[in-house]
């Protein structure tokens, strides 16, 4: 009897059957809730309904937001017909100036051809008084007059060019002004045109408030509660339906004894509780970084705590499943781990560290890098922080941008580095000509004709303010030993001059206001720009795609250049022991047809990343590959290796000593 009880207490508090550990399907809580202030005027789901990213769960009352919207638009309508009217009465007024103008320079030339022949007459007469006064016929006071009359005629005859071409100026600067008027580019219409801008702002911005008055799931789930019916007022950040979503990965509550030997990157076999089959695979993504008290659901006894870690397993093949559904799933040690506990210490030299480094297996907490070497003098003179990295085969070296340069005065110095294959950065920056300064560069990326591009943020400072040299996108040619500057477009100006239609098309219905972009690749001809934030509804990376940059700089509009929303990537992040939504520090396309995607947290603050790869890139929606996570790590440059096979990553440490890492790039 004795025997039989131990057995079934074994049994019972046990990890689970043949040693398996419980684990569940971790479940997210999507509020829907208004905004602001509103009567619901419709709900479009009912409990249990299943809902697809974007769909309609609840509409409320915009009646007063469409009255809004009626008056900024009348008042739009009279600011636009209130322009030409404008313009017709300026014409009007400077049509009557020039036309006076016209008369007074037509009688200023007919005053100098007169006064010309009076001066031609004075002459005669003059010489005809001398023959008079040498033959004695006539004395010098008949002479005198005539002096004084000639000398009065070539004052005027010297006055007279300097009037007319004081006309001839005014007319010019009245066709000229308009000419202005006619194109909308003075100052005469300016303060109507300022009215206009700001009742346009208006209007979007009532668009924008009409748009939040229909709410939407942001996510794929099952609704699980609703708050309010129709009729009912919600106040702003009122609930108004609950949908419980997962995002594909399974959380295991792995107890104390056997946490300790786990690690990131083993593999996981998983079991579906109550239904027979083979089991699912996954991967260990992510373990809590301290032996806590596990919740409650881990427990086999509710009154019996359970010390351990929580496991993240992200399934290798996609699999529907419901919020918090129960697994029971067993660890096994990956091959990476295994090598990972037998391998001896890293070599001291950055050369021989850089591989090692790279067979790591993904392991929180480890740190990731060989710090380059920065000589003093440098960083005497600027701020290194790389963002981004260039490889160049012919020159045996890659060329580094940093989104910050200069100290103090010298602050955004229009500046490069180059470093060698073995991270040893050189004491001269590399110089940028044709442009006073470089701001917050993010990204850097060859063409095929020896042209490179450079990219800025697009974003805000931290002051909120967005300066031109912070919108820039550059294409620049080698020039000795630097570069020089062959055409330069603002980015985020063009975008806000293509008006809402095409920026919602691009991902931003808002604007660009949250707009960051810290990675571009070059492909076939065709830029790529990984965005940093905006995510999209779903927590997906936009990439956008521009088909025509040569177009782009010529004529210096989005016309015509091609640029369109072209892919959307899933590339979150481990942020405090925990997921967060993660945004494109970079990108770049391998040799082997692959993509290669590094991100950093899109807007939360914390230093954190990861690698991705995807394996065949294509338009529409992607799905990348967890290839390494980089805890306490900012990658934000990554690039084709001088070494062949491996790819460069590079590590911004802010004011402390940056470091890059090769890693293999096979299969």
């Amino acid at each position: 009897m004795l025997a039989t009880l131990g057995l079934a207490a074994w049994l019972y508090f046990s990890e689970g059957p043949s040693g398996r550990i419980l684990g569940f399907a971790e479940a997210e809580m999507e509020l829907v809730a208004a905004v602001e202030i509103g009567r619901v005027a419709s709900i479009q789901v009912e409990v249990g309904a299943e809902v697809a990213p974007g769909q309609v769960v609840a509409v409320l009352d915009s009646a007063a937001i469409d009255a809004e919207l009626k008056v900024a638009r009348a008042e739009e309508a009279r600011l636009l017909a209130l322009i030409p009217a404008e313009q017709a009465r300026l014409e009007e007024e400077i049509q009557m100036g020039l036309e006076s103008l016209q008369r007074e320079l037509a009688h200023q030339r007919e005053e100098q051809r007169r006064i010309a022949a009076e001066g031609e007459a004075l002459t005669s007469e003059i010489s005809r008084m001398k023959r008079l006064v040498e033959d004695k016929q006539a004395s010098l006071d008949d002479l005198s007059p005539l002096d004084l009359q000639r000398a009065s005629v070539e004052a005027l005859a010297g006055e007279k060019p300097r009037t007319l071409e004081l006309l001839r100026a005014q007319i010019a600067a009245a066709e000229e002004r308009r000419k202005k008027i006619r194109e909308r580019a003075g100052p005469e219409t300016g303060q109507i045109e300022a009215d206009l801008a700001v009742t346009r702002q208006e209007i979007e911005h009532l668009e924008l408030r009409r748009a939040q008055q229909t709410l939407r799931a942001t996510r794929a789930g099952r609704v699980s509660t609703i708050y309010k019916r129709s009729g009912d007022v919600a106040a702003p950040g009122d609930p108004i339906v609950d949908i419980a979503s997962t995002r594909g990965r399974i959380v295991a509550c792995v107890p104390e004894r056997s946490a300790v030997d786990l690690q990131v990157g083993d593999t996981a076999k998983l079991w579906v509780r109550g239904r027979s089959g083979a089991p699912l695979t996954g991967r260990t993504a992510g373990l809590g970084p301290l032996v806590l008290e596990l919740p409650i659901r881990c427990r086999t006894l509710p009154s019996v705590p359970v010390w351990g870690r929580l496991a993240t397993i992200e399934l290798d093949h996609p699999f529907a499943l419901l919020a918090g559904q129960a697994f029971d799933v067993a660890f096994s040690r990956s091959p990476a781990s295994l090598t990972a506990l037998t391998a001896p210490a890293a070599p001291a030299s950055p050369a021989a560290s850089a591989p090692a480094a790279a067979a790591a297996p993904p392991r929180a907490g480890a740190a990731d890098g060989v710090p380059m070497a920065v000589p003093p003098a440098l960083r005497a003179r600027t701020r290194f922080e790389p963002s981004g990295i260039l490889p160049r085969a012919a020159e045996a070296r890659y060329v580094v941008v940093s989104d910050d340069t200069g100290h103090g005065a010298g602050e955004g110095a229009p500046w490069l580095f180059a470093m060698s294959a073995t991270g040893a950065v050189d004491p001269e920056p590399l110089p940028v000509s044709g442009v006073s300064e470089l701001n917050d560069i993010e990204s850097i990326a060859a063409g095929d004709g020896g042209e490179v591009y450079l990219l800025s943020s697009q974003g805000y400072s931290a002051k909120g303010k967005r300066k031109a040299s912070r919108t820039a996108l550059l294409r620049v040619k080698p020039d000795g030993r630097g570069f020089r500057v062959d055409a330069e477009v603002h980015l985020a100006e063009l975008l806000d001059a293509a008006g809402p239609a095409a920026l919602s098309a691009l991902g931003l219905p808002g604007g660009t206001r949250p707009l960051e972009i810290e990675g571009m690749a070059y492909r076939d001809g065709a830029l790529y720009f990984g965005l940093k934030a905006p995510l999209d509804a779903d927590g997906n990376a936009l990439i956008w795609r521009l088909d025509a940059p040569r177009a782009l700089f010529d004529a210096r509009k989005l016309e015509g250049a091609g640029l369109s929303l072209w892919a959307r990537a899933r590339v979150d992040v481990e942020l405090a022991g925990g997921p967060a939504p993660g945004g494109i520090s970079d990108l770049c396309f391998l040799p082997d047809g692959s993509l290669a995607i590094a991100s950093t947290p899109s807007t939360a603050d914390g230093a954190a990343g990861a690698l991705f790869r995807v394996e065949r890139p294509g338009p529409g929606a992607l799905a990348p590959r967890l290839v390494r996570r980089f805890p306490g790590q900012k990658p934000e440059g990554i690039a084709p290796s001088l070494s062949p096979g491996k790819l460069m990553v590079v590590f911004d440490a802010g004011a402390d000593v940056p470091s890059f890492l090769e890693l293999p790039w096979q299969g």
